[in-house]
Parts: C-alpha cells; sequence; structure tokens
C-alpha cells in the first residue's frame, strides 16, 4: 500500500494506489484500482481493464519482467527522449469514463506537454517513474469512504484459517 501525507494544490488531490481488485458486476468480474486520498479516508474507484491491472499490480509489487511492457517501454522511451513524468491528473469524467492527463517536462527546456490519456494507463506509467498522481477536486464526489470498502485481505482476516476455502469468490470490495 502506497499513502502520503495530506496535500491539496491548485484544485487537485493528491492520491497513491491503494490496489487492483477484482468485483463482481454484471455478471463477471471487472478490474478496478483504488486510488486513496493522502488522509487515507476516501478512495476513488476506477474500472480498468484486465492488462492495465496486471501492470499496475507488477509495479505495485516492484516486478520488472524479463523484457519491457509497454508501460515499461513508455517509460523508457521518454527517459532517452529527455522527457520526465511532471504530474498524472485523474481529471474528468464524462459518461461514466474517466479522463486522465499525463504532465511531461522536457528536460533541456523545463517545457510542460500535456498528453490526454486513460487513468490506467498513467497509473502505470506514474508508478514506474515514480510521480506523483492527483485527482480534479471537481471528481471528490466520486469518492467514497475508505471505511466502506471490504477489501478482500480484511475479509479473510475476519474469518479463522479452518473456515477459508481457497475457491471461495469475494463478491465486491464494498461492504454489505
Amino acid at each position: 500500500m502506497w499513502l502520503m501525507v495530506t496535500e491539496e494544490k491548485d484544485g487537485e488531490i493528491r492520491v497513491g494506489v491503494l490496489g487492483v481488485y477484482k468485483v463482481k458486476g454484471n455478471d463477471q468480474e471487472e478490474d478496478v484500482v483504488f486510488l486513496v486520498d493522502e488522509s487515507n479516508r476516501m478512495v476513488l474507484p476506477i474500472w480498468i481493464g484486465e492488462p492495465e491491472a496486471m501492470s499496475i499490480q507488477l509495479a505495485l509489487q516492484g516486478v520488472k519482467p524479463q523484457r519491457p511492457i509497454t508501460h515499461d517501454l513508455i517509460a523508457n522511451m521518454l527517459e532517452e527522449l529527455g522527457y520526465e513524468m511532471d504530474k498524472v491528473k485523474i481529471d474528468g469524467l464524462i459518461k461514466s469514463v474517466f479522463t486522465a492527463t499525463i504532465y511531461l517536462k522536457q528536460l533541456k527546456s523545463d517545457r510542460v506537454v500535456k498528453i490526454d490519456a486513460r487513468p490506467s494507463d498513467s497509473i502505470a506509467i506514474a508508478l514506474r517513474t515514480g510521480c506523483q498522481i492527483y485527482v480534479d477536486r471537481s471528481l471528490g464526489g466520486q469518492m467514497i469512504p475508505k471505511d466502506r470498502l471490504k477489501l478482500p485481505e480484511e475479509l479473510s482476516a475476519e474469518k479463522d484459517e479452518d473456515e477459508y476455502s481457497d475457491d471461495e469468490e469475494i463478491n465486491s470490495p464494498y461492504g454489505p
């Protein structure tokens, strides 16, 4: 888990990645990345694709594949071309789809370039480059209290080891 001190500037909330989880929805499991605010009280759930979920999980675990996967490749290209990730901002919600912007800084000139991106790709690259992730203050209404989440670790901790079976499914990280 990755937490930080509360910081808000220019209508942005600094967040960390709480984790990637499978959530049961619409009769199938879907991947969700949870971004947690710096106070560790509010969480923004963002539904993402399976490849992006795997990429984020690899970065969270510090696993380096033998050959670069797409997000590693992008991070390597930025470095070789003389750019660094300045920040990532989850900045909008259009028809139930979150939007994000990657802010790149050209090292020679300090010029900042903004790139439209999917939040999942932005988060995966940010984790590899160590840049900060922010959520626009206007998305605060999409955040939910962390204490309403029922994450798989918490569910298994509530059970005795004798009661837990490996094939038991967690339907949702949200409480009852």
